[in-house]
């Protein structure tokens, strides 16, 4: 599970919340109606799993990288 407490990056300190809100404002607006099955935090990235099959893949900022399907 993602820790949202504390999120840096790239030498920058960024807010749990923008993180959150960047990924959730993707979510809504390019899934709207899909649920979120899962959150994994990675090394470098955040994947999030949609229920339905497609996993969303950001960076550690939180910005949209891809889409993988299954």
């Amino acid at each position: 599970m993602v820790n949202w407490n504390l999120v840096t990056g790239r030498g920058e300190k960024l807010s749990s919340q923008d993180v959150r809100r960047s990924i959730l404002t993707f979510i809504i607006k390019n899934h709207p109606g899909n649920q979120v099955e899962f959150i994994e935090k990675k090394r470098s990235s955040y994947r999030i799993d949609i229920r339905g099959g497609d996993a969303l893949i950001f960076d550690f900022n939180g910005q949209f990288v891809r889409t993988d399907r299954d």
